[in-house]
């Protein structure tokens, strides 16, 4: 009961605003917290010397945690690559020991992703491990991932969870995405070249402007998708599910779409003159314009 007055229920009385100060702030707040949790339990017998024991448990598992978080720290500041995915590592055990934290730890592997991400293949160790990590290691319910302008080529991420993930002007050249959940996830203006996204969930995503050229959309959910300028050169699409997609000026030259649905899709000002696969079935229920252009016979296409 103890534990819970002064370790849990503290931290809920202090609330989400104490959660966000630096750690030496963040201890001063649930120490004074604790204080008056503790005044009031003396007078039902609760004596100084087990409040005095619990309250320096609590101290030592702050300093404890605040000493793991300084060494991470520590290390992905090195020059060394194996450091750094030590300093990694270092934040994986955080995030396993200190739930309250997990917040901190994602935001702190995405930082380091952002700034530390490789431009050619294979990425480098570090960017390897922290990836890893991720996977691994999923944000609370309700924290977005922020990967915005990340360099990740090559990054192996299938089977991830990624929902609501900002990937927005990332460089993702030959990513592996098969069968992840990309749920809502922003990829605006992204570099999606040559990517694995087969069987990829990406209901109400935004693609935007993203270069998806030769990009491996097999079996790929794009339900309510935002495709708008979009280029999916000889990207294959086939089997597809993009009902009520907005493929508004996207270039679709020469991709495969056989097979894939376009039930209410929005194919304003997109030319279908040369994709492969398209049959008059597909676009009964597609909402289409003089803009659109259609193969002679889209039966034969």
């Amino acid at each position: 009961m103890l534990w819970f007055l002064l370790g849990p229920f503290a931290s809920w009385v202090g609330g989400a605003d104490v959660a966000r100060l630096a750690d030496a702030e963040r201890a001063a707040v649930l120490s004074g917290i604790r204080g008056q949790i503790a005044g009031f339990l003396a007078p039902l017998g609760i004596s100084v010397p087990a409040w005095a024991a619990v309250r320096k448990l609590l101290l030592d598992r702050d300093k404890q945690v605040t000493d793991i978080y300084a060494t991470a720290i520590g290390h992905l500041g090195s020059e060394r690559a194996s450091t750094r995915a030590g300093g990694v590592r270092t934040l994986e055990r955080m995030y396993e020991d200190s739930p309250r934290d997990r917040a901190r730890v994602v935001e702190t592997l995405t930082d380091f992703l952002r700034s530390h991400g490789g431009t050619g293949q294979p990425l480098p160790l570090d960017v390897r491990v922290a990836l890893r990590a991720l996977r691994t290691h999923p944000p609370p319910q309700g924290t977005r991932l922020d990967l915005v302008r990340v360099q990740l080529p090559g990054a192996e991420l299938r089977l991830t969870d990624l929902r609501h993930a900002n990937f927005a002007a990332a460089k993702l050249t030959d990513a592996d995405f098969a069968e992840a959940r990309l749920d809502c996830a922003d990829f605006t203006g992204a570099i999606l070249t040559s990517a694995e996204l087969a069987g990829a969930k990406l209901p109400t995503a935004a693609l935007d402007r993203a270069s998806c050229r030769r990009a491996n959309l097999r079996g790929a959910v794009l339900t309510r998708a935002s495709l708008r300028g979009t280029d999916l050169t000889e990207a294959v699409l086939s089997d597809a599910d993009l009902s009520n997609a907005d493929l508004t000026g996207a270039t679709l030259a020469r991709a495969d779409v056989s097979g894939a649905a376009f039930a209410h899709a929005v194919l304003v000002g997109v030319d279908l003159g040369s994709v492969r696969g398209l049959s008059r079935d597909a676009l009964r229920l597609a909402v289409t314009d003089a803009t659109t252009k259609l193969p002679p016979d889209p039966a034969a296409g």
